[in-house]
């Protein structure tokens, strides 16, 4: 079983089902699926990007969160995003490039 290949990633629905019936039924009487649900989201998601630290962008009106290990690493996915969000709604690029401002 161990020398079995493992998914390197989990759907977050099934690893949130297999965690939830590991609880004792103590704990899930006391806490409602909804906010056990919002808790495990955020831990699964940090876990998922331990290498990774969350930067939120502000690009015109556009808010834009991504993943990185930098703050240049960051601002290249935000410019890459903010790109690709003009383009599906028709909007034009700034001719300067995105004038992105950090969040904190």
């Amino acid at each position: 079983m161990l020398d079995r290949l493992q998914p390197k990633a989990v759907a977050f629905d099934v690893a949130f089902n297999d965690w939830w019936r590991s609880q004792p039924g103590s704990f899930r009487d006391s806490v409602g699926p909804s906010a056990a649900r919002a808790c495990f989201r955020a831990g699964y998601t940090a876990g998922k990007n331990a290498t990774e630290r969350r930067f939120v962008f502000r690009a015109g009106r556009m808010r834009i969160t991504v993943w990185a290990k930098s703050v240049p690493a960051a601002k290249a996915k935000a410019e890459m995003e903010a790109d690709f969000r003009a383009a599906k709604n028709g909007w034009p690029k700034p001719k300067a490039g995105w004038q992105l401002q950090e969040e904190t």
